[in-house]
């Protein structure tokens, strides 16, 4: 192995530091992901949260990429409960494929050191050489953001009609959405299943305190006359200043599936998001789920941003 990974030099970090905000904050903008201040905002938030002390934080480290007297780039990571994380990753020369094999190689061995099962690393659509890197290298797509931005105008007859949902219905709607996400974090891999089941408990309380009466949040019972076919959950963001719609969960009832009531759900929560003011709708959407990733972008959903994750000991058994 040619390549190493050794730390930044402490008389470069405050020209590495300024150069990588603005990389993460243009990567955000350019993609949609965050607008104007929003992306600054988050920037900063990174370097204040992950990086207080400079090189001397403990949360993460960054390492230099060269392979002999060149240099390749730089290497922001992270690590926690049990992963490490990519935070960034800035490619000054394309790697070849070798050097490819001994980054993702150099990282395993990092990971194993920090004892994390598994490598993390988000990549946004405009980053070529990111996923030039994990491409055929053993990542898979764990989860997607995604975008519709405008609001098509479509002519479509409702079918599917929402209603707020009733205080009756939200405490089953409550259990299986909080058990549902629990189990689809799970499958994602970036979970164990006593881990998925915290998070997915944290994230709900977090965006429904307050249940039902919890503020800017929407919550709705689909029904095709009269008989319940899903719900959907809508939770009201900000996108350049401007109210912003984000589907939470969306489900068809599993008696309900193949008659067309995914689409039409889509559809009225373009509507609902009009009426609300939106001009635009995200989401998030797990890897493994092609049927529903194939429905948004043929609904016109664009890919902001994909995490990528590597199992350490999958690869690690593949490479003996």
């Amino acid at each position: 192995m040619t390549v190493r990974l050794t730390p930044l030099p402490a008389a470069r970090y405050d020209e590495w530091s300024a150069a990588t905000r603005e990389r993460l904050i243009r990567l955000r903008q350019d993609s949609g992901l965050r607008l104007g201040e929003d992306a600054v905002t988050q920037a900063g938030q990174y370097f204040t949260e992950l990086l207080p002390n400079g090189l001397d934080s403990t949360a993460s480290q960054v390492l230099l990429i060269a392979d002999g007297d060149d240099e390749l780039g730089t290497l922001w990571l992270g690590a926690n409960a049990g992963r490490l994380f990519v935070i960034d990753l800035a490619l000054s020369v394309p790697p070849s494929t070798s050097q490819g094999d001994e980054i993702v190689a150099a990282l395993q061995t990092i990971a194993t050191g920090e004892e994390a099962s598994l490598i993390s690393i988000g990549l946004f659509r405009q980053d070529v050489e990111g996923h030039r890197l994990v491409d055929g290298r053993g990542f898979r797509v764990a989860s997607i953001q995604m975008l519709l931005e405008p609001l098509p105008d479509r002519e479509v007859a409702p079918h599917v009609v929402v209603a707020p949902m009733t205080v009756e219905r939200y405490p089953s709607f409550a259990d299986t959405s909080e058990a549902a996400f629990a189990v689809d974090l799970a499958t994602s891999g970036r979970y164990s299943p006593e881990e998925a089941a915290v998070e997915s408990r944290r994230q709900f309380l977090q965006e429904l305190p307050q249940g039902l009466d919890t503020p800017g949040q929407e919550i709705f019972t689909a029904t095709v006359d009269g008989v319940e076919v899903g719900i959907l959950w809508i939770g009201m963001r900000e996108r350049g200043g401007r109210p912003h719609a984000f589907i939470l969960d969306i489900e068809v009832a599993a008696d309900q599936r193949r008659k067309g009531y995914g689409r039409e759900l889509m559809h009225a929560t373009e509507r609902e998001a009009r009426r609300l003011g939106a001009g635009s709708i995200g989401l998030h959407v797990f890897g493994f789920n092609d049927a529903a990733v194939t429905l948004y972008e043929q609904l016109g959903y664009r890919r902001l941003e994909e995490q990528f994750v590597l199992d350490v000991g999958d690869a690690a058994r593949a490479g003996s």
